[in-house]
């Protein structure tokens, strides 16, 4: 507009939280402890938010939308979510030695309807310190500590929408901006609580008084799935939301910290953690074996973000033209490796592939000399992959030349006999991939990252409490200096849920600091 425009947006956000808390510590015989709890819980969130824009404004100084002599356009919306929570625990020992605990909790939400919105959840505990046994005194030479212990337990979780089980309506401009009315959401007063029952069982242990060790085997069942089921699109949707499945998930976790030197003047410290968890859809509802969700299927038996597209078959070396595999299936149900360079011919397959990774851990290490200290952490993760989704809006090939053209297209074909993952660059849409959904854009997610590094120089005490100062450490710090990755065109901590699109990755930061206390 000539006169300019100008649009404002306000916010707002409350929380209250009430939180009532009783507690109890006795002690019978001085070998009994017992740790009690009661508690009662209020939490209130209320969201608002308001948006005008207007045009065609008298000057330039009074920014106001009423000053515009249009208005183009006023928005706005609230939400308000309520949960309240009655708990309690107990806790008990015996000489220190034998451990048991047990908690339960009532948690009802606005979220869901009155007659599903209460759940109850609770958990069981129990722990042995064997190393205080006398049978275990010959070991105390090099066994410092040993403890074994277990846990059983309930716990929900709610829908991510505050209105998921109501019907809803929206108003729109209608026709010829007289109002209307259509529904925006399908109600659903049977949506429950997701349920996850969750065993562990874990050993913790100490060698030498210089290596600790934590080993822990977990599974994890969630019933009651909360997820959008596909539903014909003569209803005006195309998914539903609602409680249709069951998955489970088991796991091992391990974490040592050792030691490895120390003497007056010199010490050195390391932490290794690694972990491993696998997934598995065990039902979804009714007849339903599984649900694509774009890239991706939930498919009974596979695992919950297991990937399912197009095959692709490399590009032509005579042509320069990308090519399919078109996977029919045959009389004994197996895929026809059959090569087409039609897109539409070919069939998505679901792959063996999976966007949670095999294994995820870090490592870091502590020295410190005299006045200095230095610490590095690495992190890592292998066995997962992605989804280029950002590929979508830069594989234009030649067809689009304004949009932004990957690096990797320096690669392209160019003459016959080439052999290249790239197709020929050149305006043509039959050639161009980036509506084309295939495993070209499916990349390993492995990678190894430095994710900090710091050293410091702490001056002698003798020095400064000379002047009035306890303690004065000057340092830097660094982070996300370095990161190898096995694919690396974009950043593998910027990815969502298998899928590479709009994320933020890590930034590389570096801090300079100064630390006095008095």
């Amino acid at each position: 507009d000539v006169n300019g425009g100008m649009s404002k947006k306000f916010y707002e956000y409350k929380k209250m939280v009430w939180a009532n808390q009783l507690s109890y510590k006795f002690n019978i015989a001085n070998d009994h402890h017992f740790d009690a709890l009661v508690g009662y819980e209020i939490d209130d969130q209320y969201r608002d938010y308001l948006s005008g824009y207007a045009t065609n404004f008298a000057t330039a100084d009074k920014d106001e939308i009423s000053n515009g002599m249009k208005t183009e356009s006023v928005g706005g919306s609230s939400t308000r979510t309520r949960m309240v929570s009655y708990l309690t625990r107990v806790n008990y020992d015996y000489k220190n030695k034998y451990y048991l605990g047990g908690s339960f909790r009532t948690d009802g939400s606005s979220r869901l309807h009155k007659d599903s919105r209460w759940g109850s959840f609770w958990s069981v505990s129990a722990a042995w310190r064997m190393i205080e046994e006398e049978f275990m005194n010959p070991a105390k030479g090099w066994l410092t500590d040993l403890k074994i212990r277990a846990s059983y337990g309930v716990n929900g979780t709610l829908p991510s929408d505050y209105f998921g089980y109501m019907g809803l309506s929206s108003l729109t401009n209608g026709y010829l901006e007289q109002p209307g009315i259509i529904q925006s959401q399908i109600k659903n007063t049977d949506l429950k609580w997701e349920t996850n029952y969750n065993l562990n069982l874990g050993l913790d242990f100490s060698l030498f008084n210089r290596i600790n060790a934590t080993l822990e085997y977990y599974t994890r069942t969630t019933k009651n799935l909360l997820m959008d089921r596909p539903i014909s699109m003569t209803t005006g949707f195309g998914s539903y939301l609602m409680n249709i499945g069951e998955v489970k998930n088991k796991g091992v976790e391990l974490e040592i910290s050792s030691t490895n030197i120390k003497t007056k003047d010199f010490s050195w410290n390391t932490t290794f953690n690694i972990s491993h968890n696998k997934n598995e859809i065990v039902t979804l509802d009714g007849m339903q074996t599984e649900i694509i969700s774009g890239t991706q299927i939930r498919k009974v038996g596979k695992s919950y973000r297991t990937f399912s597209m197009i095959e692709f078959a490399g590009i032509n070396p005579e042509t320069g033209a990308p090519q399919f595999y078109t996977n029919d299936l045959d009389e004994n149900g197996n895929y026809i490796k059959e090569i087409t360079e039609k897109y539409s011919e070919a069939n998505a397959i679901v792959l063996d592939k999976h966007a949670e990774p095999n294994v995820i851990g870090g490592l870091s290490n502590t020295l410190r000399y005299k006045w200095f200290d230095l610490n590095f952490m690495f992190s890592y993760q292998f066995g997962g992959y992605s989804y280029d989704n950002w590929a979508q809006k830069t594989e234009h090939g030649g067809n689009d030349l304004e949009a932004n053209i990957p690096t990797y297209y320096r690669d392209s074909w160019k003459q016959p006999g080439d052999i290249t993952k790239y197709e020929l660059f050149i305006e043509s849409p039959d050639v161009a991939m980036n509506k084309s959904t295939t495993t070209r854009r499916l990349h390993s997610s492995d990678f190894i990252r430095l994710k900090t590094l710091t050293f410091g120089i702490t001056l002698p005490q003798v020095w400064t409490q000379k002047i009035g100062v306890n303690n004065v450490r000057v340092y830097a710090s660094a982070n996300n200096l370095w990161t190898w990755a096995a694919y690396d065109y974009y950043d593998p901590e910027a990815v969502s849920g298998g899928s590479a699109i709009w994320g933020t990755p890590p930034l590389k930061t570096v801090t300079f600091g100064l630390s006095v206390n008095f």
